[in-house]
């Protein structure tokens, strides 16, 4: 597959310059500091170059490890611990989330008017990290009368029992506007987001390759903090968690459905799959059946998700 159109050029533009470290500190965001988007789709000079490039080709990004020293695009096989299985997936402990490219995963905290919500992302370029569109914006519920952003998000790649590899707060958040829409016929496909952080973070996490405009078949091994324990897992959100399971084809749904066994927590984790040779996300954990822990949907990675990346690059760059 053609990668002569990837983000590597972007990426290295929003790269940090050499020999640059962030240290872990004890960082807690200011609410009230941050400033979200709700993307219409694009048009206009300013995003030309940036969506040009993102639309000539399925492969949209290469992974970037967070090192200069080669390694192996695909996930190490005794990266789990011993597991079991939900459903038709076999869900295990991730053991070594050191290891590229699951170091760039880590936990995704928002609060919503002194509410928590964890969640889960992934590093996908300099000071950008995909995660799903409800984690950071709810719309109306029992809760939340009126839709609304949430106050302030943290992130902290390689989490593990409140240990992580740094934290980072998010300057700005980005949605989709079809999932800000309450009356959009089907929101579930915009479940996704990106959150631009407030310093950059490639060199302690590498990032994660995307896959887009294509429909992958799977398998999928999906990551994630899942806080709802299910069956034998006691799941309690303090550990990173993969699942894999194949994709289950309903006919005439725009989602993407596999079989999954992660649950409350891990949404917005990637799914990985194997497209040419190389490990790319190419979905990502978004809603469940009610009352059911055997399969989990993931949005398409369409063309709104691509407008969605190429806006924030071309905020980020000012080209």
């Amino acid at each position: 597959m053609a990668e002569d159109a990837n983000l590597e050029a972007l990426v290295a533009a929003l790269a940090p310059p050499p020999g640059h470290s962030r240290p872990a500190p004890d960082y807690d965001p200011i609410p009230g500091g941050l400033v979200f988007q709700i993307t219409e789709p694009l048009a206009g000079p300013r995003d030309a170059a940036h969506r040009e490039r993102l639309a000539s080709a399925s492969l949209r990004s290469i992974a970037h490890a967070p090192s200069a020293e080669d390694t192996d695009a695909l996930i190490p096989a005794r990266l789990v611990s011993a597991g079991g299985t939900v459903g038709g997936a076999v869900t295990e402990a991730v053991a070594d989330q050191a290891a590229h490219p699951v170091s760039a995963v880590g936990r995704v905290t928002a609060f919503f008017n002194g509410r928590v919500r964890y969640c889960t992302g992934s590093v996908v370029a300099e000071r950008v990290v995909l995660t799903a569109a409800h984690c950071v914006y709810t719309r109306s519920t029992s809760v939340f009368s009126e839709p609304r952003f949430a106050d302030w998000i943290r992130f902290e790649p390689q989490y593990k029992a409140d240990e992580n590899a740094g934290s980072w707060a998010a300057e700005s958040a980005y949605i989709h506007k079809g999932w800000a829409d309450p009356v959009h016929a089907s929101p579930g496909t915009f479940d996704y987001a990106f959150i631009r952080l407030d310093a950059p973070i490639l060199s302690v996490t590498g990032s994660v390759s995307l896959l887009a405009n294509t429909q992958p078949e799977g398998p999928f091994t999906s990551l994630g903090y899942p806080r709802q324990p299910s069956g034998d897992f006691k799941f309690d959100g303090r550990f990173l968690f993969a699942t894999t399971g194949e994709r289950v084809h309903e006919n005439g749904s725009l989602l993407v459905k596999a079989e999954n066994g992660l649950t409350e927590g891990s949404s917005g984790g990637p799914w990985f799959t194997s497209e040419a040779g190389q490990l790319s996300v190419g979905g990502l954990n978004s809603t469940k059946p009610i009352n059911n822990d055997r399969y989990t949907w993931s949005p398409p990675f369409n063309e709104g998700f691509l407008d969605l990346l190429a806006r924030v690059l071309a905020d980020m760059t000012g080209v």
